[in-house]
């Protein structure tokens, strides 16, 4: 249990994806996209078709963020510097957004054409940095994340089953836009890449918090620093670029698990990216002791946010009680990360947990500092330029001062990119 919240750890999510009920809104958040300054192609009121452009990256006009589902934009958000805060879509059943458009991918130019026009360019990131990757970049390696973070997770496989030869290939794809390797890291089981090429390179890793993130698959097979770059993608995108080259239909869906102890039943659902979480737990929550309220999460107990709508990249939604300071210890763990103010935050106590919760052979202590004090430069000595917010959830959690080290850690990253 985290101090704060009721999660229960040993009810993982029930193997079967069930539909949920229709999305009556959805939203790009501009939270999803760290240094984007779009330049809207709408406006507020105007309807739009499912795989639209609505708005591109400023800084690279090639970006092209699409409506992932057909219907009226209903407001835009923009926050300071005109950063985009939410664009949110309500949708409309429309038939006809189902007619396949006209793709190419057969040469490596091709392939980043297709995927920048189409909205499909986001699923990337790259370390350093934690970034979507600029239109003309090439990465050293490609990483396919297969993998379940942490026992709640949709099952890879589960998702896969049944669409092998379209996540293959969007596998076998991926070796256009690299000279590198395409590193397929999956759970124990069969090989869902094996035979198809030379390049793509197939990893085994265990599920769990600490192995099953794309940061620990790069830190082991390789290793970014300055100069040394690669991109990572989930599987679920993955299969999103087979389905546009073999069909030409641009696939926005997504398979999440409804999990946490406030889910009347944990498990999968399909749903679409951005969709509105009151609308995707409507009739799925249990009612809470002493009338406690609701906190959902979008994505994880652990690297999830407090949040209204699904992230771009979160496969999981977490219920559960939003205790008051009361009954939580104040100032630690999960709750203080979720609900403290940052003058709340106390002394950084070595502890051999802390040190555990960090891995990636970086001293603990100095990094945590480092990263508190905005000390950029000796943050990036230390090695914080392989990382992004997920890989040091555990020590924000772990940590006696109660301080997110993931912000943190995007200030600092979002400090070295500018300089980079």
């Amino acid at each position: 249990m985290f101090p704060g919240f009721g999660i229960d750890h040993a009810t993982p999510p029930e193997p079967v994806i069930d539909d949920c009920f229709p999305v009556e809104r959805v939203a790009l958040l501009g939270a999803d996209y760290p240094g984007l300054r779009p330049k809207l192609t709408v406006e507020q009121g105007d309807r739009v078709s499912r795989g639209q452009p609505l708005f591109h990256d400023r800084a690279h006009p090639d970006v092209v963020f699409v409506a992932p589902v057909s219907g009226v934009v209903e407001s835009i958000t923009l926050g300071p510097r005109r950063r985009l805060s939410a664009l949110v879509i309500r949708a409309e059943s429309d038939l006809s957004e189902l007619e396949p458009v006209t793709v190419a991918g057969s040469t490596g130019a091709e392939l980043r054409a297709t995927l920048l026009a189409h909205g499909l360019w986001s699923g990337f990131l790259t370390r350093p940095f934690g970034r979507m990757p600029a239109p003309d970049a090439t990465p050293d390696a490609i990483f396919v994340t297969a993998t379940a973070d942490n026992p709640h997770a949709p099952g890879p496989n589960l998702v896969i089953e049944g669409r092998e030869v379209t996540f293959r290939a969007g596998v076998k794809a991926l070796t256009l836009l690299t000279g590198g390797t395409v590193h397929v890291c999956q759970n124990p089981g069969s090989d869902i890449a094996v035979g198809l090429s030379e390049r793509v390179r197939s990893s085994v890793f265990p599920a769990g918090s600490s192995s099953g993130r794309a940061g620990a698959h790069i830190h082991r097979l390789h290793p970014v620093g300055a100069g040394r770059s690669v991109w990572s993608i989930g599987y679920q995108d993955v299969m999103a670029i087979g389905v546009l080259l073999e069909t030409g239909i641009q696939d926005f869906s997504r398979i999440v698990s409804l999990t946490g102890s406030r889910a009347k039943r944990p498990h999968l659902v399909r749903t679409v990216i951005g969709a509105s979480l009151q609308d995707l737990i409507r009739e799925e929550t249990l009612p809470g002791d002493d009338s406690a309220a609701l906190a959902i999460l979008s994505g994880s107990a652990m690297t999830g946010r407090l949040a209204s709508w699904l992230g771009r990249y979160h496969q999981q939604v977490t219920l559960m009680s939003d205790l008051s300071p009361r009954q939580a210890a104040p100032g630690h763990g999960l709750f203080a990360r979720l609900f403290g103010a940052p003058s709340q935050v106390g002394p950084l106590v070595p502890t051999a947990a802390l040190e555990r919760a960090l891995g990636f052979d970086i001293p603990a202590v100095p990094f945590l500092r480092a990263l508190s004090v905005g000390d950029a430069e000796t943050a990036r000595r230390l090695g914080c330029l392989g990382l992004v917010e997920e890989d040091i959830a555990a020590a924000s959690l772990a940590c006696t001062s109660g301080a997110d080290y993931g912000r943190m850690l995007r200030h600092v990253l979002d400090e070295l990119a500018e300089d980079a």
